[in-house]
């Protein structure tokens, strides 16, 4: 098939404009870090729900507890370089709900910001108090249980944080299967898929 002049002069222009576009002016995808319970084996659906969100075509990815210091140490270096994707969302369930105010504070007090941080009924210990963090937190949790908690702020934190029990859209899951209960993830996803 042949293609006339000016259709080949007209993909000629675009494919030499794309060319000489620099990385960084293309639009990038955003971060969606969804951060596991202790031992990585009760937080399941936290890797259904990264697995939900990137067939959408999300950049989302589920990561062991324990693991937040170094991406947020990886995340401040290409702030530097200019390297981020924005918008910066953490998610996570138990003891990586309990880290995920850390997480969102260092990257907020590094000048990076979080769109979003969403608790999975953080436990055991009760979470730090959000600080700087993000302007808009949400926690999925259940009040009266041994194990979760609720979200709170202190110091400079400006944001609104909104601790939503399960049980008030007729969630009976416990602790362990919190983050793995259809209601919960539906809320959850839609909730990341809304900010991005």
């Amino acid at each position: 098939m042949r293609i006339s002049g000016k259709i080949a002069g007209l993909v000629l222009a675009v494919s030499t404009a794309f060319g000489a576009m620099s990385f960084s002016s293309v639009a990038q995808a955003e971060e969606v870090y969804l951060i596991r319970g202790f031992a990585n084996v009760f937080s399941r659906g936290m890797d259904q729900m990264a697995a939900t969100l990137r067939s959408r075509g999300v950049n989302a990815k589920s990561y062991s507890n324990g693991q937040w210091s170094g991406l947020a140490r990886d995340i401040i270096a290409r702030s530097k370089q200019g390297r981020v994707s924005y918008p910066i969302v953490i998610a996570g369930h138990s003891v990586g709900g309990q880290e995920a105010p850390r997480f969102a504070d260092t990257l907020a007090k590094a000048g990076v910001p979080v769109a979003l941080v969403i608790g999975v009924d953080p436990g055991f210990a009760a979470p730090p108090p959000f600080t700087a963090g993000s302007p808009r937190v949400v926690n999925y949790w259940i009040p009266g249980s041994a194990r979760g908690n609720p979200y709170r702020s202190a110091g400079g934190f400006s944001g609104s944080i909104s601790n939503i029990s399960i049980r008030s859209f007729g969630s009976t899951v416990d602790h362990v299967g919190i983050d793995k209960d259809p209601k919960v993830q539906a809320r959850i996803v839609g909730l990341i898929m809304s900010t991005i």
